[in-house]
């Protein structure tokens, strides 16, 4: 698995895959696809497929041709996005049940995801101003130390701030920011535990109102969290930006 996340971490490599999801092609017919590369570069970023099995290489004559192995693609799929599919379609429901009885004054949910690292090593990638770009945000303003920071993101031209009201070295981060697309604030809180000598990292916003803006904003976020997750899972463990 971890030769199949290196070879996706390269973005030729990703389109040389998308090319041949298409139709099967020759290395001089991938060749023209990237001008900048010489048929050598693109033989290499072959090479690097081929060892993490997501291509197959058949000789005939002089062409070399070229397709793509949906197996390892499928195993990271039945590993990383399958089961928080059903995770997520469970929370839909129990979502949609709680507010049609009107349970709920405040919305609240909370998304996690387990990483085969240390806590200190999964910590240091949120809180660190630079770590936090490879996978989340383009800039931000400071690194996370203390209850009091306030902190600037950014997404392109797109800023938001978030002011830091709890932090726990290697155990929780609470912040509030603007909620999405209304006209007041939310809770977010990360909790970082050791479960098994992996990092389980849990994301927890609540606040938004029980009505329509609400309900949508919720969704929204409940999504945007979870990808999260998973953009930090992919850098820690294997250095994949999945934004790329």
């Amino acid at each position: 698995m971890e030769l199949v996340w290196k070879a996706l971490s390269d973005k030729t490599r990703r389109k040389i895959l998308d090319l041949l999801r298409e139709k099967e092609k020759t290395t001089g017919e991938l060749c023209k696809h990237f001008k900048k590369l010489t048929r050598y570069g693109v033989m290499k970023h072959l090479n690097i497929l081929h060892r993490a099995n997501l291509i197959i290489i058949k000789r005939e004559g002089k062409n070399r041709w070229n397709y793509i192995n949906p197996l390892p693609i499928q195993g990271i799929y039945e590993r990383w996005v399958k089961k928080y599919e059903a995770g997520w379609s469970s929370y839909l429901i129990q979502f949609k049940n709680n507010i049609e009885s009107k349970t709920m004054e405040k919305i609240k949910f909370t998304v996690a995801v387990r990483i085969d690292k240390p806590i200190a090593e999964v910590f240091r990638a949120f809180t660190d101003d630079a770590a936090i770009t490879k996978y989340f945000v383009t800039s931000a303003s400071a690194p996370i130390k203390a209850a009091g920071d306030k902190i600037t993101w950014s997404w392109g031209e797109h800023k938001t701030d978030i002011n830091i009201t709890e932090f726990e070295e290697n155990k929780k981060i609470t912040f509030t920011w603007p909620g999405y697309k209304v006209d007041y604030d939310i809770n977010v809180t990360f909790i970082f535990e050791e479960v098994d000598g992996k990092t389980r990292v849990s994301v927890t916003e609540e606040g938004y109102k029980n009505d329509d803006d609400g309900i949508t904003s919720s969704f929204m976020n409940n999504a945007g969290w979870k990808d999260m997750l998973l953009s930090l899972k992919a850098w820690v463990m294997y250095g994949v930006d999945l934004r790329k």
